[in-house]
């Protein structure tokens, strides 16, 4: 009964939110449709286990609290740099069912982002949390603290609510998805033209309904700009192949909308591909990236590959990206990598780098 009563509020939702958007006016969406859906989600919100890989390696410890620690090295041109990043990971459960997750973040420096902006880039070639963010995390004052939500499942229905990161639960992908353990660039970690907001309120709501297909929403704050985002995603999942289609569309603000997919083919435990795409009514017409990783190419490692493009429209400038990385594991705590980009906006540069990954 209760998972009729889930596949039946998730299928309300969709269809006042479909049937919003088509009758919006001048660029406004009914007002009731987004109040319902916060409420849905609010109210009967239950979520996956979070995605990053990174984090993801945490809900598999026994002990509830983890530590992790990157430090990274990037120069470009005669300009080096260093900055390192540390996140603590806290659960506590309640029951089965029920969990609080806390994350917390340190970082030092800032890494090429003002040398970025100096020439020009719009682009990061990295997608860590970086000192300067975390002192105003979304402008709201708020410092180290990126998450902290309250989980809940019942079934196959899986609820989340609190201070959230809609990337940890959309646009997943086991092969581009964290800053890491796998690519640095933006645009290998998640789809950089989306509306894909982190650490902001909100709420998460996923239902499962079988072992292949899920379906879930995300509504979220959308700081440090106007509005609150709204996300749409098909699951499909096997053993070795997973698609994720989704739809962003911004409330309250600026017009914003679009449409996002994310899939990813393991051939073997030691090969896989991936690809991520997407497009919207702002700057970009679209944008794309694939790429593949190899695993134990001689002992321990992996390599990992990506190319990705973001085509913009009329008068604005596009951007591609390559990056390379090279991954030794030291032991099950400890990694090592070197990393190699290559970006082109209105200039185009080599990125030479190397990260150390650390995790208890």
């Amino acid at each position: 009964m209760l998972d009729l009563i889930a596949v039946l509020s998730v299928a309300v939702a969709l269809f006042f939110v479909i049937k919003s958007l088509r009758k919006r006016k001048n660029g406004k969406c009914d007002k009731c449709t987004s109040a319902l859906l916060s409420f849905l989600i609010l109210s009967s919100v239950q979520a996956q286990e979070v995605q990053k890989p990174f984090i993801l390696e945490h809900k598999l410890h026994k002990h509830r609290v983890d530590f992790v620690n990157s430090t990274v090295y990037q120069q470009i041109k005669e300009y080096g740099t260093v900055y390192n990043t540390s996140h603590i990971f806290l659960t506590v459960d309640f029951s089965e069912t029920d969990e609080i997750f806390i994350n917390g973040s340190v970082s030092f420096g800032n890494g090429l982002k003002k040398k970025l902006q100096q020439r020009e880039y719009s682009i990061s070639t990295t997608a860590d949390d970086l000192e300067e963010y975390l002192k105003d995390i979304n402008g709201t004052g708020r410092k180290y603290l990126l998450e902290m939500f309250y989980q809940k499942k019942i079934k196959n229905l899986l609820i989340i609510g609190g201070l959230i990161d809609a990337a940890s639960f959309t646009d997943a992908n086991r092969y581009a998805n964290d800053e890491h353990t796998q690519f640095l660039n933006d645009m290998f970690v998640n789809n950089p033209i989306a509306s894909i907001p982190s650490y902001n309120f909100g709420s998460y709501i996923r239902y499962n309904l079988d072992g292949k297909i899920g379906l879930s929403g995300v509504y979220i704050q959308n700081k440090p700009d106007k509005g609150n985002t709204g996300i749409l995603e098909i699951e499909f999942e096997t053993e070795n192949f997973s698609v994720r289609p989704y739809y962003f569309y911004v409330f309250g603000g600026e017009e914003f909308k679009g449409f996002g997919i994310s899939a990813d083919y393991a051939f073997n435990e030691n090969f896989g591909i991936f690809f991520r795409g997407g497009n919207s009514n702002r700057d970009y017409n679209y944008f794309v990236s694939a790429g593949f990783e190899k695993k134990r190419i001689i002992t321990q490692d992996k390599i990992g590959v990506g190319i990705g493009q973001m085509k913009g429209k009329s008068g604005v400038k596009d951007i591609s990206a390559c990056e390379c990385y090279y991954t030794v594991a030291v032991d099950k705590h400890l990694s090592i990598s070197g990393d190699i980009q290559y970006i082109k906006e209105k200039k185009e540069d080599i990125v030479f780098g190397g990260r150390i990954f650390f995790s208890y």
